[in-house]
């Protein structure tokens, strides 16, 4: 059977130029960092650890975090106004990721690269596909083997519709030559109520962060049946996509965004921020306690993967069947059957 290889990820780290011994780094005013995410859940985190970095290594002043959830990071986008000042002075960096980008696809509205001025990929994680330690689908290939005989016949449960997870399962669908239009996704405003779902049997697999999955693993009520990742994860028994013939690498990475409408110098100084906070002992820290996979890429680099990205994602969500009706589906809350 033929399979399409599907590279969610080019990685590159882009050093930060003119910063030899005894130079002075310039440090910024007032940041504000948005996050499309509430308090505490998704980026979030990621938001705050950067403001923690930013400040405690003296690249800033003051950084503030605002918060805007909701619709596939639609609010934080909307809520990000155009350039108007020195970035070095009042500056706002807007994070974003897979979400934003489907997001605004699905809402046919101008590209996240289109829309602000693209600055860097900071950090990724890792998916992980597990179903309940009772459940019938033993090892990927019980599951492959459902996909390929009824793709219509499982549901998988993850986090919002059109987010990370959902385009994953695309992917992995169109690897292993099913229609995609036929899967059946269900979708949920966060991890714990996915979770609520697999273990009351509304659905039969769950996909989400690998590392949130570890502590029902060692727990044995949840059996991983895959990974995302390139490599094996610490603590997860379970095989790489790429292990089973899956030419599919993918992580839900967290970027960020300036304004659009930025000047080169702005453009410029903003990346220089981004590549410190990359080289930052204390941001590296961060990372591991997080388990966060550091997929740095800054400037041109960044833009270019992000439009490229961009389409392949959008190519994905034509063939789910969301950019045509994803305003009537049911966001998680349809009643679906029980599974055994």
């Amino acid at each position: 059977m033929h399979r399409r290889r599907f590279l969610v990820l080019a990685l590159g780290v882009m050093a930060a130029g003119g910063c030899g011994p005894g130079s002075r780094m310039p440090t910024a005013g007032r940041l504000t960092v948005v996050a499309p995410a509430a308090r505490g859940q998704g980026w979030d985190r990621a938001a705050r650890a950067l403001a923690m970095v930013l400040t405690g290594d003296q690249m800033a002043r003051t950084v503030e975090v605002s918060n805007y959830p909701g619709g596939l990071g639609a609010a934080a986008l909307g809520a990000f106004p155009a350039a108007r000042g020195p970035f070095m002075r009042e500056g706002r960096l807007l994070l974003t990721g897979m979400p934003m980008v489907a997001g605004a696809e699905i809402a046919n509205a101008a590209s996240v690269a289109e829309s602000t001025t693209p600055l860097a990929r900071l950090v990724g994680d890792w998916a992980a596909l597990v179903v309940p330690d009772g459940s019938h689908l033993r090892a990927f290939e019980d599951f492959a083997a459902a996909l390929r005989r009824d793709p219509a016949g499982l549901t998988v449960g993850g986090r919002m519709e059109g987010g990370s997870d959902h385009v994953l399962y695309g992917m992995i669908g169109k690897c292993l030559g099913v229609d995609t239009r036929l899967l059946d996704y269900a979708g949920y405003s966060n991890g714990i109520e996915a979770a609520q779902a697999l273990h009351e049997g509304r659905v039969a697999a769950l996909l989400g962060s690998a590392r949130s999955f570890v502590p029902e693993i060692a727990a044995g009520r949840l059996r991983p049946l895959v990974v995302s990742s390139a490599e094996r994860i610490d603590g997860i028994d379970a095989p790489t996509l790429m292990e089973l013939d899956i030419r599919l690498e993918y992580t839900d990475w967290c970027g960020v965004l300036g304004p659009r409408g930025m000047s080169a110098e702005d453009r410029d100084a903003a990346v220089a921020l981004c590549d410190r906070v990359d080289a930052s002992s204390r941001w590296r820290a961060v990372c591991v306690a997080n388990g966060w996979n550091r997929v740095y890429l800054s400037g041109d680099d960044f833009r270019q993967w992000l439009v490229t990205e961009t389409g392949r994602t959008r190519e994905v969500l034509n063939e789910l069947g969301l950019l045509s009706t994803f305003s009537t589906s049911c966001w998680g809350s349809c009643v679906r059957r029980p599974y055994m």
